[in-house]
């Protein structure tokens, strides 16, 4: 499925791909199941259904007979997985696109939603927030994740059970899979939370197997054969139809359903064998060709086959059997039974192997050609075709980078060798790239100093005019080396752009040089390369987007265009729902631009909200470009100071001078500190002569023992009077201070230096 694009996904950063959202159609030769939708019926107010069983017992067909029994008593939303899936992004993004097809626009979907990248900051910040919307769903609805067994990734099966764990009464999650699910299936069979549908249970019985032989397919069994077939295939009903297929035409029914034998793997082999006897050697050696592919178009199987009248093939497999399932309306794109390309491909390799490669490449050929880079780089993997696939990689990867797939990236980085990734100064500037953006401040280093010792001479394959153009933008980017080398890397990289030829790295470059000059302290020459750099951004670069937002809004926020500030962060803030990067780390500004806006207009507790939340994101990631992270720390000193809580104000520019210590040059950053720091000072000196002016010696002297478990008796034994003395003492020491209990008063005297 990963290879059909749907009608807007031409480009890597429109991560949903239709027909993945949509029940398979159902036609006149599935037999419907009445004794297994009461079953499934029956156990829909539990928390999930479990159909578990291996392949070809009808467990996409019964969910979709399901589906369309439950009419609109029940909506259902579909998502069909595939291995692309194990990328968090891409299920997630499925997952949330299904729901909104079902959903009342006015439940959650105005924006309330996004994704994230790392499984923490998911089960964090964006899952609840999932959850909530689907708590408010007017009815129950029921959410299908069908070949559940391709998801292979821990961090996706983490996502999911903490999905399952918090699931709403709104939701009815339904998995298809042919494994058992790596999920706390027995936690969750105590509870009573679990409709298990198994093999067992999916088995045909005499009465199904002869409705479907008799009555659906037109065959003439005699009943000792039924029971004899029934018996042979233990009523899996994929091995059943499979025979009645190869007994079409059969003049001794009896005599083959006799020799049929054999376990689940032997009874595939020998009835697909039978089915591509019956065929032309044209159409077998289409079927045998085209295995590789996981979708089919006939100008993409023409190219991949060689044979030229694709298009009337595919039109006839799909009338004669089930063999070939339409994925659109229009006779676009089709797909091969799962289990029938299991067997073709089985085969292709058995008796063909050298031609496996060969399908390949041309299939990686014809899709980067249409402009599908993923199923192109795929193929290329699965051809061996390594430096193809390393060429691929090093030529389209700044899209995904920018739309923020790069757990996609990084696994066309991991088939590669590693030798290649390491000699080639494309990938090692892609593996740079990654590894900055995930804060691996010594691992981007490390490979960058492998692609300036490279002998690479010229444009690189993403278009890039050479790798010191390269180099210089990812270190004028992010600013691991301090800001002035950074603000240097940036003109370095603006003098090597090709001044005639715009592309991605324009608006690179352009950010680049707005960021080294706002932390430089440089901001009226900051904004204009920034505005230039969010002009030629495209919709679909969020990550690229969403950096540029915020710059842009600290600026506005210094400037005092305090509500410019504001809705700069909240288009940043919408760009992350949108495209569901919440996890991300550059997200992590977001929050902080929306809170220095807000502290700017003087909304203190909500700035101090937003501002924490971006800076226990920024921690998250320690070595992650500490620039904007000096920001949010000191705009939240100023705000911690200005709602009286001085010692949390000190211990944020404490932080952010052991940040600022770590660097040789942090541009504005030390002049901002000290300023704050003396201010800081100059409130406590002045509070605290106040506070003096105010309180009594003797209140002084009982303020100082209020910091323990100390009784009003203890204290007044220490001071030699009474504990009523203490007792009134105390309380005119609260309403000095505005407190109202020991500790806050304990709290007030550390925080004025009074102790």
């Amino acid at each position: 499925m990963a290879d059909a694009p749907s009608g807007n996904d031409a480009s890597p950063e429109t991560l949903v791909l239709k027909p993945k959202l949509r029940a398979p159609s159902l036609r006149s030769e599935y037999l419907s199941r009445p004794r297994l939708l009461e079953l499934l019926k029956a156990g829909s107010d539990r928390k999930i259904t479990l159909i578990d069983a291996p392949p070809g017992y009808g467990k996409t067909t019964l969910v979709a007979q399901w589906r369309r029994t439950e009419g609109g008593n029940l909506p259902f939303a579909w998502v069909s997985l595939d291995e692309q899936d194990n990328d968090p992004v891409r299920l997630w993004t499925h997952v949330m696109e299904a729901l909104r097809q079902i959903a009342p626009p006015e439940a959650f979907w105005n924006g309330s939603a996004g994704l994230g990248v790392d499984g923490r900051k998911l089960i964090q910040t964006t899952l609840p927030v999932l959850i909530n919307g689907l708590s408010e769903f007017p009815q129950r609805v029921a959410l299908v994740l069908d070949d559940y067994h391709c998801i292979k990734e821990s961090e996706c099966h983490e996502l999911v059970t903490f999905f399952v764990e918090h699931i709403p009464q709104t939701v009815h999650l339904i998995f298809s899979t042919r494994y058992d699910l790596p999920l706390p299936l027995g936690r969750l069979r105590a509870r009573g939370e679990v409709n298990e549908m198994r093999a067992e249970q999916l088995a045909f019985s005499e009465e199904e197997a002869a409705s479907l032989l008799e009555d659906r397919l037109g065959l003439d069994i005699y009943p000792g054969d039924l029971h004899t077939l029934l018996d042979r295939t233990e009523g899996w009903p994929a091995g059943i139809y499979l025979a009645a297929l190869s007994l079409r035409g059969k003049q001794d029914a009896h005599a083959f359903i006799e020799s049929f034998r054999g376990s689940n793997r032997f009874i595939v082999e020998v009835l697909a064998e039978e089915v591509l006897a019956t065929l032309s050697e044209e159409e077998r050696e289409f079927l045998l060709r085209s295995s590789v592919l996981k979708s089919l178009s006939p100008s993409l199987c023409e190219a991949v086959t060689r044979i030229k009248n694709s298009a009337t093939l595919l039109r006839k497999l799909e009338h004669s059997n089930l063999f070939v399932v339409p994925l659109d309306d229009n006779g676009e794109w089709y797909r091969y039974h799962h289990l029938f390309a299991d067997f073709l491909r089985y085969e292709l390799n058995s008796t063909q192997p050298q031609l496996v490669p060969i399908l390949h490449e041309r299939a990686s050929e014809w899709f980067e050609q249409a402009g599908f880079v993923e199923a192109a780089i795929n193929h290329a993997i699965e051809a061996g075709e390594v430096a193809r696939s390393g060429l691929l990689v090093a030529r389209y990867w700044l899209d995904y980078a920018m739309s923020a797939q790069t757990v996609t990236l990084e696994r066309w980085l991991a088939a590669l060798p590693e030798e290649l990734v390491n000699n080639d100064a494309g990938l090692t500037l892609v593996k740079a790239w990654i590894c900055a953006l995930q804060g691996q401040r010594e691992e981007s280093e490390r490979y960058l100093a492998l692609a300036e010792g490279s002998s690479y001479k010229g444009t690189l394959p993403d278009g890039t005019a050479s790798v010191e153009a390269g180099v210089a933008l990812v270190r004028g980017l992010f600013g691991y080396s301090g800001v002035q080398t950074m603000a240097a890397a940036a003109r370095r990289a603006e003098e090597l752009e090709p001044p005639e030829q715009a592309s991605l790295r324009t608006p690179l470059v352009r950010l680049a040089e707005g960021m080294s000059s706002y932390y430089s302290g440089e901001i009226s020459g900051a904004k204009k390369p920034l505005e230039e750099a969010l002009r030629l951004t495209g919709a679909g670069q969020p990550v690229l987007r969403v950096t540029t937002l915020c710059v842009l809004s600290f600026i506005a926020a210094d400037e005092g265009h305090l509500a410019e500030a504001e809705s700069r962060a909240r288009e940043a803030h919408r760009v992350v729902k949108k495209f569901g990067v919440e996890g991300i780390p550059q997200a992590s500004a977001v929050p902080m631009a929306l809170g220095c806006a807000l502290a700017g207009r003087g909304k203190v507790a909500e700035a101090q909200i937003e501002l924490e939340r971006g800076i226990l994101a920024r921690r998250r990631f320690p070595s992650l470009s500490p620039w904007p992270t000096l920001v949010g720390l000191l705009t939240l000193a100023q705000v911690r100071s200005a709602r009286g809580d001085r010692a949390g104000a000190r211990a944020l520019l404490a932080e952010a001078r052991a940040i600022i210590g770590a660097y040789p040059d942090a541009g504005m950053f030390p002049e901002l500190l000290e300023r704050q720091e003396r201010e800081l000072s100059r409130r406590n000196r002045k509070e605290r002569a106040h506070t003096t002016q105010e309180l009594t010696e003797r209140e002084l002297d009982v303020l100082r023992l209020l910091d323990g478990e100390r009784s009003n008796r203890d204290i007044g034994r220490i001071l030699y009077v009474s504990a009523n003395t203490v007792k009134a003492h105390i309380k005119s020491i609260y309403r000095k201070l505005g407190v109202s209990s020991r500790e806050e008063a304990a709290e007030q005297a550390r925080a004025r230096e009074l102790t």
